[in-house]
């Protein structure tokens, strides 16, 4: 029968057949290989991390999460139906990674519906449709068998990169009701607070409402008698001058083997008044020192190769230039075996200090955090009033890394060799000796918002958007230390910086190049305006009469001037050349190599295809 149809009639049946079995190919893929992805992305994106298996494999009684959504939104904004239907598909996939434990649903909460009003008195958040059209929800609410309640009110586009951090966040507060207790002090407005001179309000860090999500927080006063014995982990931020009650207390429950974390800074960027933290604080540094650890009271850490590019007033004009004491660290200065650091690729520090090992202290010194090579430190006079070019001419790397975070643990003694001060609350015994488990880092000022994160409002709701791991930093040490590691591994996702650290470094010396001719040129330039006022001093009706020496001086000047004129814009073109030279041989990599050796290997394999056919054939010709 086939032989009977002509070659067209067999083409289109071909065609048909094919499209018929394309078709059945995708229904079956959809329904049978749903559970099987595969993530190309270079950092992982959309792959569901360990912690968050973890979290849904260890669920004991079952959650529900229902994802309120208004299809208008999607039809007028095609972004946010985009992002419904990640949503929707990760939260699917949530649930058969649960084992059934994790209930979704789905609610349409079309306007003038009661789900529209179940949403709105469940606390979702009404986002205005353009024209004005009415109000759009896209949020969720999560419940669990004790009906707690957990929202989130509106999944806004700003933070889809987190969408797994925000999820497993949700669900895993829902199956752990009891949260570990964090003991804060501080004297930085952490909290929030007023402002004296205008009486506005100055809200919380935004750092304190994500130790929130995640922790109990007990707010201690800048000074306390003794910590709250239900404390799961003392949190120190910039504690300043303490006394000698506070500092007992403290030295107390560290050495019962509670564990401590602690934010030291010689030199604030958040306070306006009283920098120096660390100045006329014996009793602090002397904890420090117990538990094995010290850090210079005024001096910072400079560093060429981690330090970030601010925009500075240069007599006028604006620069952009390396400020030494501003870094931004990667995470190949991280001891990357520490849990602590899972996913997590960046750190932004501002004006941090050098912790060095007391060698006659007990507890072993581990670095955690550590500058490069090409840095040196800095005496903070020099940071009151700063001048970011003069740093750079002035600084000279002595080839040494310094440490900027450390955990200290091991058998410590008691700063306070002759025992307990006299009126200390501290009840019991006193403890002389003991193991301590302690994570010291150099700086505070880095969690502070504005130097890891940009805050933001959208609907009406605070948005957090993290440039760097500052923050997850935290919350993963806590976890680590108090115990509850289950979401360790989560906290980083989304957060990821890929500079181009070849260009960064060609960028660095050669600013440090140009910075150095722009001073000599600045400084001849007023050495020439002092003189010309002087010779204008000595003008008669307005007249100036210049000798011929000075006429020949001011001509030698433009005549150097031009020249290192000259020579700055050669220092630019070189700089220009050395960058646009790397991204050049990039490109024919990317572009000529890659896409050639592609077709050599292509070749190859053509060629040996061919090649054992011949052979075969030869072989049977010769039978």
């Amino acid at each position: 029968m086939l032989q009977n149809l002509s070659k067209s009639a067999l083409g289109i049946a071909a065609v048909v057949f094919a499209a018929i079995t394309l078709v059945g190919v995708n229904l079956w893929a959809g329904q049978g290989l749903s559970r099987y992805r595969v993530d190309m992305t270079a950092g992982g994106i959309y792959t569901l991390s360990d912690a968050t298996r973890s979290v849904l494999s260890q669920l004991d009684e079952p959650v529900t999460v229902r994802l309120f959504y208004t299809p208008d939104l999607g039809a007028q904004v095609p972004t946010y139906s985009r992002h419904h239907d990640r949503v929707r598909s990760i939260l699917q996939y949530y649930a058969e990674l649960s084992g059934g434990k994790l209930r979704v649903s789905l609610v349409k909460a079309e306007r003038f519906t009661d789900e529209e009003d179940e949403a709105s008195a469940i606390g979702l958040q009404g986002a205005p449709l353009p024209g004005g059209n009415g109000s759009a929800y896209f949020g969720l609410a999560g419940t669990n068998s004790t009906d707690e309640l957990e929202i989130i009110p509106f999944l806004a586009l700003e933070r889809q990169n987190f969408l797994e951090l925000d999820l497993t966040r949700m669900v895993f507060k829902l199956a752990n009701a009891g949260k570990k207790k964090v003991a804060l002090m501080s004297r930085l407005p952490i909290a929030g607070n007023v402002n004296p001179q205008t009486g506005q309000q100055i809200p919380a860090w935004a750092v304190l409402g994500q130790l929130r999500d995640f922790f109990e927080i007990d707010l201690l006063g800048p000074t306390f008698d003794v910590v709250p014995q239900d404390a799961d982990l003392l949190l120190m931020v910039a504690p300043g001058e303490i006394n000698e009650k506070t500092a007992y207390a403290i030295d107390q429950y560290a050495l019962a083997g509670k564990p401590v974390i602690v934010f030291a800074d010689p030199y604030s960027e958040v306070l306006q008044a009283g920098r120096d933290n660390l100045q006329a604080n014996p009793l602090f540094t002397a904890l420090l020192a117990a538990w094995g650890t010290q850090l210079e009271a005024d001096k910072v850490v400079g560093d060429i190769d981690n330090s970030r590019q601010v925009q500075f007033n240069n007599q006028g004009q604006p620069a952009i230039v390396n400020y030494l004491p501003w870094l931004a660290i990667s995470e190949t200065s991280f001891d990357r075996s520490d849990g602590i650091f899972n996913q997590i690729s960046s750190l932004l520090v501002a004006s941090a200090g050098a912790l060095t090992p007391v060698k006659e202290a007990g507890p072993n010194f581990q670095p955690m955090v550590a500058s490069s090579v090409r840095s040196a430190m800095i005496d903070v006079k020099q940071l009151r009033n700063p001048n970011p070019i003069k740093l750079l001419q002035s600084f000279l790397p002595d080839g040494q890394q310094r440490v900027l975070a450390a955990r200290l643990r091991g058998d410590a003694m008691s700063s306070f060799k002759d025992g307990r001060p006299k009126d200390a609350a501290t009840e019991g015994a006193h403890i002389a000796t003991g193991p301590v488990n302690v994570l010291a880092v150099s700086d505070a000022d880095m969690l502070f918002d504005s130097f890891w994160a940009e805050v933001g409002q959208s609907n009406g709701r605070q948005v957090v958007i993290p440039r760097a791991g500052n923050a997850n930093f935290l919350i993963n040490a806590i976890q680590d230390m108090a115990g509850g590691q289950a979401l360790s591994g989560l906290r980083g996702r989304g957060v990821e910086q890929r500079p181009f650290t070849r260009v960064a470094q060609l960028r660095a010396d050669a600013n440090a190049r140009f910075r150095q001719q722009e001073q000599l040129l600045n400084k001849r330039l007023q050495e020439t305006q002092k003189k010309l006022t002087d010779l204008l001093s000595r003008s008669k009706d307005g007249e100036v009469t210049l000798s011929e020496a000075e006429q020949k001086g001011i001509e030698d000047f433009r005549t150097e001037m031009f020249t290192v004129r000259k020579s700055l814009r050669e220092v630019q073109r070189n700089l220009r050349a050395d960058i646009d030279a790397l991204g050049t041989r990039v490109k024919v990599a990317n572009i000529a190599i890659v896409p050639l050796l592609i077709g050599l290997f292509g070749f190859f394999g053509l060629w040996r295809r061919r090649s054992r056919a011949n052979s075969s054939k030869a072989r049977g010709g010769g039978k």
